[in-house]
């Protein structure tokens, strides 16, 4: 996998459009339909309507949030560790990363990156 890819195909706008606002604004479209077919009250389908959008939202937010941070961690990394950085990412498989394991494999191999620089003769450990 080349940092360009990874930031193509995983921490793209596009990426966080397609998985998850497309599907939270999907999700909430059928929820509210069928809470007014099966509920007509219009009270009771405000309440339900706010409890749903605002869980919809958040979900929104914190999964844009992780992309923000997973890709400033991509972009320190690939500013400090150039070469290295893309000789790790070299090794990862490209059609079987999982989007649960970006940020737990960049912060792996961020770590592997910060070892290595501090084992560098001249640099005090």
């Amino acid at each position: 996998m080349t940092p360009e890819l990874l930031e193509r195909d995983w921490l793209s706008l596009r990426y966080w459009l397609q998985t998850c606002v497309l599907p939270s604004a999907v999700f909430l479209i059928i929820a509210l339909g069928l809470i007014r077919i099966f509920d007509p009250d219009a009270i009771s389908l405000n309440h339900k309507a706010v409890i749903i959008g605002f869980f919809a939202f958040y979900f929104i937010i914190v999964r844009g949030g992780h992309i923000l941070m997973i890709r400033s961690m991509h972009f320190d990394m690939k500013r400090r560790y150039k070469e290295a950085y893309r000789d790790r990412l070299a090794y990862l498989p490209i059609g079987q990363m999982k989007r649960r394991n970006i940020g737990f494999t960049l912060a792996k191999i961020k770590r592997e990156l910060i070892d290595l620089n501090q084992q560098k003769p001249g640099n005090p450990r």
